[in-house]
């Protein structure tokens, strides 16, 4: 493998800070209970009690948003190794980390992330607090696909195309270079679906499969969840405009998950606004804040296929989503799974997350005190999911190794 590394400097993500969006909408979370309740926005309102207390409640959130507009934070450039690519896609290594006590790789695990977002998260200080540099130093070579420019590439265009043929392309060049140690897929989120349609369309790839954070069944979660909330984009003629755009623009997509909990906005900026910029807190803040504003415009083939197969038809839970011409069912998946089920997640459901791991025929559950973020950058993730997730690697590892 050595003689195919490419050292390459990665230029970081191109940052959009979205002022006007998130000033907006903590401006209509704190003023819409007053709205509904009769009050009126005139001289009287703002010279009363509750006027001087929502005047000062929303001087703190743009005390928050100017912080974190002005924080020095940038993510810097990445040394890393590309060891394969295909037009926009390509593969990243962070070699396993040994030493006299291990001379040798654990395993090798292929880290799928969303398309949605880019994949810092998994890596979101990089000098401090990163799964993949974790996982690289317990011993396993971690390999981190990134989709790249999605709208630039034509294998990327929809789901058909980026799982049955990009991913198809990446599969067959693991399995060439496939050594005696077991290969894990770990897939977050929407990459746990991706996987587990490559899973069945390339059986003879992964040794085990773990899926951390990743819907299955798109039914549930209530009013206040992400499948709501774009079934309530689809009625406005979302899917419309998107096809006739040719893409979803990523600031379309950050106002429905920022729609689900506009709140939310409000409550960690003012948060935000409290800490020591100086601080190991305030700079996590602004890493994992920069993540979620800095995602891709997503193709429109990717965007209208993941909406109608899973949010409109709810196809992986009742086993008819297809790929590449096969039907992808998780009864179907015969692999040691390990299946990650936030107890605290508010981006995918854990009973959807759960739903997964009750089709899957040989799946350990996790349900980690964590959320959809938490779990990757949180304090207690190393010891809540971390490491339950590695010692079930390892336990894959020695059936392996008796087979092999």
């Amino acid at each position: 493998m050595d003689n195919r590394i490419k050292p390459t400097l990665l230029q970081p993500a191109i940052r959009q800070r979205p002022l006007m969006m998130q000033l907006g909408l903590a401006s209509a979370a704190m003023a819409c209970p007053k709205l509904l309740s009769g009050k009126s926005f005139g001289n009287d309102f703002w010279n009363d009690e509750e006027g001087q207390s929502s005047k000062a409640s929303m001087e703190k959130v743009i005390e928050g948003l100017r912080k974190y507009q002005m924080h020095d934070y940038q993510r810097g450039l990445q040394h890393n190794s590309i060891v394969w690519s295909d037009g926009e896609a390509r593969l990243i290594w962070l070699a396993a980390k040994t030493d006299q006590r291990r001379k040798y790789s654990k395993g090798q695990i292929l880290v799928v992330p969303s398309m949605i977002n880019g994949s810092e998260i998994l890596d979101i200080l990089p000098d401090d607090r990163s799964l993949l540099r974790w996982l690289s130093a317990q011993g396993y070579d971690v390999f981190l696909l990134e989709w790249g420019n999605m709208r630039e590439d034509p294998e990327l265009y929809d789901l058909d195309q980026a799982i049955a043929t990009k991913m198809g392309k990446l599969l067959l060049w693991l399995k060439k270079q496939k050594t005696d140690l077991p290969l894990f897929g770990l897939g977050y989120c929407m990459g746990g679906l991706l996987l587990a349609a490559a899973e069945q369309l390339n059986p003879d790839v992964f040794d085990g499969l773990v899926f951390v954070a990743t819907p299955w069944d798109f039914s549930v979660g209530g009013e206040a969840s992400i499948s709501a909330a774009i079934h309530r984009w689809v009625e406005d003629g979302g899917l419309v405009r998107v096809a006739h755009l040719d893409y979803m623009p990523n600031e379309w997509l950050q106002l429905i998950f920022a729609g689900v909990d506009p709140s939310m906005v409000a409550r960690k900026f003012s948060a935000f606004a409290d800490m020591k910029m100086n601080s190991s807190q305030a700079r996590l803040f602004v890493a994992v804040e920069d993540w979620i504003n800095g995602g891709s415009d997503l193709p429109a083939g990717i965007l209208i296929g993941a909406v109608n197969d899973w949010y409109i038809h709810n196809k992986p839970i009742k086993g008819n989503w297809e790929i590449g011409g096969q039907t992808i069912k998780a009864g179907s998946i015969t692999k040691p799974s390990f299946v990650v089920v936030p107890s605290r997640d508010k981006i995918v459901s854990p009973i959807s997350a759960k739903s997964l791991a009750k089709q899957l025929p040989h799946a350990t559950i996790l349900n980690p005190d964590c959320g959809h973020i938490s779990m990757m950058v949180g304090g207690s993730a190393k010891e809540q999911m971390w490491k339950p997730m590695t010692k079930w690697m390892g336990s894959v590892k020695s059936l392996h190794r008796s087979k092999t």
